[in-house]
Parts: structure tokens; sequence; C-alpha cells
């Protein structure tokens, strides 16, 4: 049978939903919230969330230089592979920042910290003149675009990667530390394992290529997660129940595939095929490699900061034991029934949202008188997904965070968000 990962994700996490006993969704507070969102879409005509690179955060090759032997559609294609290897190093290690090494002063590392140091990196040699770009294949169709051996994110170079030398490359562009707030990346040599595994998996079994693993997906959303899960153990990111009672290790992951005990996750491999799809897809004109057709099967991508603004609204609710570890920022143990229970919960929530969120844009645009606001519902409607959701959500949730609005989020040791 098929493994069908997000098609597992909500199943398994619905599953889960209805047996937690310290996680509920409180449907009144959902459907309020989901009413001001859709209220927001319809004043403004669009649900408002940055495009992916509107902060400035992220490498997207613009500053790639083309040399003169290259016509515009290799240039492009050499561009779109190192915006696809940035993509994959980030999400690879996009995990985890708030442990801090020091006793006294919290870590302050946030995700953009972490995109903005790694796009400085890839930017390195976007100028430089001495550079071989590797191409095989025919440009009509599967074409095998490598990055220059000298771009810092190819393949060859994330293989031979230290964690000396990760963190020489990274932490020059992170903030200055203080004596109450230092700027570090966590567990250096656990991220340096997973982009070790990045780069041998992909010239293992994609020809050193992203393009070329992209491809293999025909523009599917869904099975471009299924090849990064087949591809690096790093992305397998799921539970099996049976470990909570049995007392042993999760099952090996061809077992976890079929299995009615797993509940499955993906968030970064999920996240990743996002990224993707906003940096290349969504609204290039040069490549449809990367325009998935079905990115609505995509869920949410539970983490800590979805949950937490869910739980402020009063969506999602956790039993007074569960409320007071996060309160106190007690940390849950990694793959227990507790942070298992907020993740599930968390992928249900905001599934039910999305359906709350159309109903209600559909009621305001058939109450409303002008005919401009019903003719744009179809494409207002085409546009509300868990994707665009959890953008909206964590998009506000870091705006409330920095404004010191939020509570605190769940804490766990984690390698998967």
């Amino acid at each position: 049978m098929t493994f069908l990962p997000t098609s597992s994700v909500r199943t398994s996490c619905r599953e889960l939903s209805k047996q937690s006993g310290s996680v509920s969704i409180c449907v009144p507070a959902l459907e309020e919230f989901s009413s001001e969102v859709a209220e927001s879409i319809h004043s403004n005509q669009a649900l408002q969330v940055a495009e992916w690179d509107a902060d400035g955060w992220h490498y997207t090759g613009k500053t790639y230089a083309k040399r003169k032997h290259q016509d515009d559609d290799l240039y492009e294609l050499m561009r779109m592979e190192r915006v696809g290897l940035y993509i994959l190093t980030m999400d690879a290690i996009n995990f985890c920042f708030w442990p801090s090494s020091s006793s006294s002063a919290k870590n302050g590392l946030e995700y953009e910290h972490l995109a903005i140091a790694l796009r400085k990196v890839a930017e390195i040699d976007d100028e430089s003149d001495d550079r071989q770009e590797e191409y095989t294949g025919s440009r009509d169709s599967s074409t095998c675009v490598r990055a220059e051996s000298c771009y810092a994110l190819s393949p060859s170079n994330l293989t031979a990667l230290t964690a000396t030398k990760l963190q020489s490359l990274l932490q020059p562009h992170f903030p200055s530390s203080s004596e109450s707030i230092v700027y570090e990346l966590p567990d250096i040599d656990v991220r340096c394992r997973l982009l070790n595994e990045l780069g041998k998996g992909l010239i293992d079994h994609h020809d050193g290529s992203v393009l070329n693993m992209i491809s293999k997906a025909d523009q599917s959303a869904d099975s471009l997660v299924s090849i990064i899960l087949e591809t690096f153990p790093g992305f397998r990111d799921y539970v099996d129940r049976d470990s909570w009672t049995n007392k042993r290790n999760s099952c090996d992951w061809n077992t976890a595939k079929s299995s009615t005990s797993v509940i499955h996750f993906y968030k970064r491999a999920q996240i990743a095929v996002a990224d993707i799809w906003a940096a290349l897809g969504r609204c290039s004109t040069s490549s449809q490699r990367c325009n998935f057709t079905d990115m609505k099967l995509i869920t949410t991508f539970p983490d800590y900061r979805v949950p937490q603004i869910l739980r402020q609204v009063g969506a999602l609710q956790y039993t007074p034991e569960l409320a007071a570890k996060v309160d106190n920022q007690e940390e849950l143990s990694q793959g227990g029934v507790d942070e298992v229970s907020i993740r599930a919960g968390t992928v249900v929530a905001v599934e039910e949202m999305v359906e709350l969120v159309k109903k209600h844009l559909t009621a305001i645009a058939e109450a409303d008188s002008f005919a401009e606001s019903r003719n744009n519902l179809q494409s207002l409607l085409e546009d509300v997904s868990a994707v665009t959701i959890d953008w909206y959500l964590w998009q506000r949730g870091e705006k409330e965070d920095r404004l010191n609005l939020l509570g605190p989020h769940h804490r766990v040791r984690t390698t998967y968000y």
C-alpha cells in the first residue's frame, strides 16, 4: 500500500485527539477566532501573510551573478538550485533554538537569526567569477543541475562539514551576546550530522541536485514530502504510541508507515516543501516544477508557536496539570503523551479552522451588497489552506511574542521542531 504522509498526519492526529485527555479544542473559541480571521480576509480582500522573503531574511539568489557563457534558462536553473539547497539546509536544522549553555542568560536566538546567517553564508560566492556549474540532461525534461563546488551549501560541502566549521560559518552573523542574553545555536554536533545526511542523501539518491529530487515529485507536494522522508532519515518525525505502554523505542521506519499505533507529524519535511513552493513555485513564471498542484494536502506545521497562539485565543485548552507545566516552563518529555497531544491537537484545530474560515467568508460575501466582493470569493477561498493559516498564525504569534503578549510555549528538546 502506498504511503501518503500528509493523509497519515491528518488521520493519526485526529484519532489521538479524540482520545487525548490533556488537550482539547474549544469549539466556540475556535469559531469566534475563525470569524475574526474571515472578517480580516474579507476587509483586506486577502489573507494577509508576508511573502516568503518579505522581511529579507532568506536567500533568493537575486545577487547570484550571471556569467557571460550562461543563457537565461541555465542561469535561472542554477539560481533555483542554490535557493533549493538553502531551503533544505535551513529546514534540516530548523528546530529547538531556546536551550542555553549559560545558567544565567537565556538564549535569544530565533528562526530569523539562523535564516539570515545562512543567507549570508549562501551569498559568499554569489559574485565570484571562479565558478564552474555542473549540468547534465535536457533542459526540457528532467534537468539535473548541480550547484558549483564553491557554493557553501553544495551537497559535497554539506557532506564534508564539521561542527567546528558550521559554528565558524554561522556565529559571526548572529547578534552579539550580553550578560543576560546569548545568541548561540544549540546542539551544533547534531545539526552538523543532519547536514551531512542531507548532502549525502542528495548525492546518493538524486545526482547531487535538489531540482532533480523535486522533478521526481511531478508537481505533487505530498509526493515530495514522501521523497524527503525516504531520502533523509532526520526528517522522519513520528511517535509510536505503543512505546508509551511497552517502554520500548519507537518502531522502525518501514513499520511506522503502516502501523496504526504511530502518530505522524513530519513538520520539517512539510515546511521544506511549503518553503520551496513559496520561494520557487507560488509566484514563479519561470518554472512549473515547484508550483505544486496539491498544496492543500499539506497540514499545519505543529511546533511551538502555533499551539501557543491557539491557546492564547482559547481554541486549545490544556488540563490544569499540563497548563502548569507549560506556564512554569518545565520541559516535557520528547515523544511523550503531553507533547504529542499538543501537536496532534494543533493539527486538528487548524484543519477545523480552515473549514470555519471558509464558512464565515462565504457567509460574509453572500451578505455583502458589493458584487466585487462576491466575485472575489472563490479566489479568497482557494487561498485558505492549512499552510496559509499556519503562516498567518505563526506571523501573528511572532509579532505578539515580541510585544510580550503571549504566555509561555511548551518546551521540548527535540530535533523535529
